[in-house]
């Protein structure tokens, strides 16, 4: 991949689907997944975060302390958690309905994690990154507080943490676009973790069911947008601010960050880097589609704790 600075207008596309395939039923195969490796937790060279150097609102992610660098490429580190039917919110037998919202809070916690809000959230106002619409909905979709906060963190004996590296390509070449585009997405393999997931209802014998936390920093410029389609949960935070909200499990759903039209909700000014926080979740059958597509060439990736 070609390492440019900050400075390009970006456009990032990501579709993850479980419900179904992508929006239009085609599939994209560009950018690598590199393999998943079992971790144990926190990396032992892991800086410990402390409340000095916490942002007013709480997460542990200062992006006052952030500045522009030409240190980075399109090799982005994750962190894939696996999880089986036993858990509450996974493979629940609500298979789900629409996006709903303000399951979460609207800003990171003090560890960086999301912050649950509701189990029943609002359903979605088409059009806005975060608004609800005026109707209701009332079954649950998540169990707890406690259930969800399993989510993205490890916990012993409930999910199995493995770490990889998901790498964007530039495609076509000289086309300024990088792209990683999955419609397979099951980057825990069926022999990992625990297994294939779910052991009903699971006739490709995959390993679904985990869930995907990724933080990179990006300097922003003006005109920069950022769009997500597809299922299931998918919450990105941009200076540690919820700036688009798919949560739940439902088809193939669209949302845009506008980072012109948001930045003052999100605090951004441009010219500054910012952490941009990803947390997606694979909670049913029956397909998996991700992909990423961006023409921002420069990522400094750090690994979530």
């Amino acid at each position: 991949m070609t390492i440019r600075r900050y400075g390009a207008v970006g456009v990032l596309l990501v579709v993850g689907c479980s419900a179904g395939g992508t929006a239009d039923g085609t599939s994209v195969n560009a950018g690598a997944l590199e393999p998943a490796v079992p971790g144990t937790g926190p990396r032992a060279d892991a800086a410990p975060r402390t409340a000095a150097n916490a942002t007013p609102s709480g997460p542990m992610f200062n992006a006052q302390d952030l500045e522009p660098t030409d240190d980075c490429d399109g090799k982005l580190p994750v962190i894939y958690r696996d999880f089986n039917e036993m858990h509450p919110d996974f493979e629940r037998s609500f298979s789900g309905d629409v996006v709903r919202r303000q399951l979460i809070g609207p800003e990171l916690g003090p560890d960086g994690k999301p912050v649950f809000l509701s189990s029943t959230g609002c359903p979605w106002k088409q059009g806005s990154p975060t608004a609800c619409d005026n109707w209701t909905v009332d079954k649950p979709v998540i169990t707890s507080a406690e259930t969800f906060n399993q989510w993205y963190r490890d916990v012993s004996g409930t999910n199995i943490r493995f770490e990889a590296t998901l790498v964007l390509t530039e495609t076509p070449a000289g086309s300024g676009v990088y792209k990683y585009s999955s419609n397979d997405f099951f980057p825990i393999g069926a022999d990992q973790g625990f297994g294939a997931t779910p052991a009903n209802n699971n006739p490709g014998k995959k390993n679904f069911l985990f869930t995907t936390e990724l933080q990179v920093n990006f300097e922003y410029v003006a005109g920069q947008t950022f769009t997500f389609e597809g299922d299931d949960d998918m919450w990105i935070f941009i200076n540690n601010r919820l700036a688009l909200d798919l949560g739940s499990t439902h088809a193939a759903a669209r949302g845009t960050i506008d980072f012109d039209a948001q930045a003052a909700t999100l605090g951004i000014t441009p010219g500054r880097a910012y952490p941009m926080n990803i947390f997606h979740a694979e909670r049913h059958t029956s397909a998996s589609n991700f992909t990423v597509e961006t023409n921002i060439a420069c990522f400094t990736p750090s690994i979530p704790r």
